[in-house]
């Protein structure tokens, strides 16, 4: 077990940020893992400009790994065995950003096919390998607030941005026709424990300038659901949970959900 997203606490005083993790689940067991960023709130608190001759800035970005695997596919092939299966671990990759100064919005999306849950644990080793410009320009300052290493390190060197694409690391996840779970590990739980911030209160004014949320895509209805803190999406097939910087602080089983689906 290798650190866990709750070592992002210390970034979180110093912008204000949603991360989405969302799992959505085929009736097969396959599916798709992302994980999001949507930073507009901390576009909104940046100063106006007062130089008229800056034009705002429109970014509409979606790379998709496999078309670019498919259309290097002749250079890849002279390469060695090992580089083209690093690079072959890109193909369920994909990457989206949009962003939009003058209206203050930027979301960036990275998402994961899986075949089996197992292929999670895949997904942070696939963005060090992708080291994806647009991502590494917007994240490493925020990972030089706070001291992190920046998206395009090696994925097994420390630091805050490493741990939020490694977090399906930190719980065990279960899925199958009759049900669905998630609970985060006893590794993480002891990790946590070493990073715990005890300076930090409730009503702190800081613990909603970042929120936290996993989100749960199903193919069948939900029936119930054991987390009170989790919503019963509108469709019936999908629950949410989210949390700000305290709960996930001082409450590490507050993730914890099991899911029964109508038969």
């Amino acid at each position: 077990m290798r650190k866990i997203c709750f070592g992002l606490l210390g970034l979180l005083f110093f912008t204000a940020c949603q991360i989405r993790e969302e799992i959505t689940f085929n009736d097969d067991g396959s599916g798709s893992y992302a994980v999001g960023f949507d930073l507009s709130e901390m576009m909104g608190m940046a100063p106006a400009t007062e130089n008229d001759t800056v034009v705002p800035q429109t970014i509409d970005t979606v790379v998709v790994f496999a078309d670019f695997l498919e259309e290097k596919k002749d250079s890849i092939a002279t390469l060695s065995k090992k580089e083209q299966q690093r690079l072959e671990n890109l193909r369920p990759l994909r990457f989206s950003m949009k962003m939009d100064d003058s209206e203050k919005k930027m979301d960036m999306h990275l998402s994961y096919a899986f075949e089996t849950l197992d292929d999670i644990d895949k997904f942070a080793e696939a963005i060090a390998t992708a080291d994806i410009k647009e991502l590494n320009q917007t994240m490493d300052p925020l990972a030089g607030m706070m001291g992190g290493k920046g998206a395009k390190k090696d994925s097994t060197e420390k630091g805050g941005l490493e741990d939020i694409f490694k977090m399906a690391e930190s719980f065990d996840t279960r899925f199958s026709k009759k049900g669905f779970s998630r609970k985060i590990t006893q590794d993480a739980i002891a990790e946590m424990a070493k990073k715990k911030d005890t300076s930090l209160k409730a009503d702190d004014p800081f613990v909603d300038m970042m929120r936290f949320k996993q989100v749960y895509h199903f193919p069948y209805k939900v029936k119930s659901v054991s987390n009170p803190n989790a919503r019963i999406l509108s469709d019936f097939k999908g629950v949410e949970l989210e949390a700000n910087m305290y709960q996930m602080n001082n409450d590490p089983d507050y993730f914890d959900i099991e899911v029964a689906f109508e038969k």
